[in-house]
Formats: structure tokens, sequence, C-alpha cells
């Protein structure tokens, strides 16, 4: 029997969510179908929830605020300088193609069915300024030690973080090799962007077809 209180039934709704967001189905999924994935009761289900809308952003912040996280960990742990965290910083996002799960739960909070949730917009915003406080830092680094001579920190966190998503777009998490081709592209976009000299081994990446 699955626990009713506490974050271990919230986390089971949670996972229920996903799992029933993520097989085809027809129409809105009902509370009542993910109450009767995760094995829990109504009485649980808004215990930790007002409402379905709820439900939905609480998934969004939670990948959100993962992600965020572990982006600013690269600023943290990251050695070799400026331009080997923002490598880090775009290899960090493009995981979200290649991890499994981190796919797969992106994907679900990416859906219509999400997106059309009440407070989404506001919620998703709120995440590209979170995940780009990292990018912001990286930048002002290799601005103030002359790595990133052309960097505007603010504005170019923006700017690199939108090219990086909309790269993502257009990716198959099955050519491996394509999505580590873009990556290196991007990489270079930003660096010449940035007003830095480029590493060689990304010269050459870049170059290739």
């Amino acid at each position: 029997m699955r626990p009713e209180t506490g974050d271990d039934a919230r986390g089971c709704i949670i996972e229920a969510a996903y799992r029933c967001l993520s097989e085809p189905h027809s129409g809105a999924i009902s509370v009542a179908a993910i109450l009767a994935r995760a094995g829990v009761s109504t009485r649980a289900f808004y215990r930790h929830f007002q409402s379905k809308d709820e439900l939905f952003l609480a998934m969004l912040r939670r990948e959100t605020d993962a992600l965020a996280e572990r982006l600013d960990r690269i600023v943290a742990e990251t050695r070799g300088g400026p331009i080997a965290q923002l490598a880090a910083w775009i290899d960090g996002m493009f995981a979200l193609l290649t991890d499994e799960q981190l796919r797969t739960h992106f994907t679900v909070i990416d859906s219509h069915e999400v997106r059309a949730t009440r407070g989404y917009r506001e919620t998703r915003e709120k995440a590209h300024t979170d995940r780009e406080r990292s990018l912001v830092t990286i930048l002002r680094r290799g601005r103030d030690d002359g790595t990133f001579p052309l960097a505007v920190p603010e504005d170019d966190a923006v700017s690199i973080n939108a090219i990086v998503s909309r790269v993502m777009m257009t990716q198959s998490y099955r050519d491996r090799e394509r999505v580590e081709r873009s990556k290196a592209r991007v990489l270079d976009f930003a660096l010449r962007a940035l007003g830095a000299e480029r590493p060689m081994s990304s010269a050459r990446a870049c170059g290739q077809h």
C-alpha cells in the first residue's frame, strides 16, 4: 500500500502524472486516472494539490528548478575558465535530449495539456530567468577577465539561451553525432558573438559536415 501522506505520496502522484501524460491517450488526463496509477486516494491528492492545474505547475517547477540548480553547479564546479564553463552550460542544456528521463519529463511539461494550465506562462518565464542566472555569471566572468570582450551578460544570456533552445528543437536524440555537432556550432557561434578566441578543437568541430 502506498503512503497517503508526506513527500512520498506527493512524489507518487507526480510520477504517476508523468506516466499518464507520456503514454498515448485521447482527451485530457483525469485526476482519477492519475490517482489510480499512483495508488493513492482522492483525499491524499487534495492534501497536496488544490487542483490538477496546481499539480501540473508543481511538475513544471520541479523540473525547471532542478535544471537551474544543475546549471548553477556548472558555474561552481567547472574548471578551465569561462569558455570551458560556457561549453559545460551548453552541455547541461543538451542533456535534456540525451538523458532519457529528462527528455520524457520535459516533453510532458511542454505538452499542450500542461501548457494550457493557468499560470504556466508565468512559471515558464521564471524558469527561463532562473536558468539564465548561471549563464550571466559565466559571461560576467568572461567580460571581466577579457575572455569575452564583447559580452553584455544580461542581454547575451537571454540570446544564447534562446538559440540553444531553438537548436535543441531541431534535434533527434537518436542522432548523437548530429547533437554533438550542433553543440559545437552553438558554442562556436556564441564565442564569436562574445569576441572570444575560439579553441582549435571548437573551430575544427564546426568545420565538419
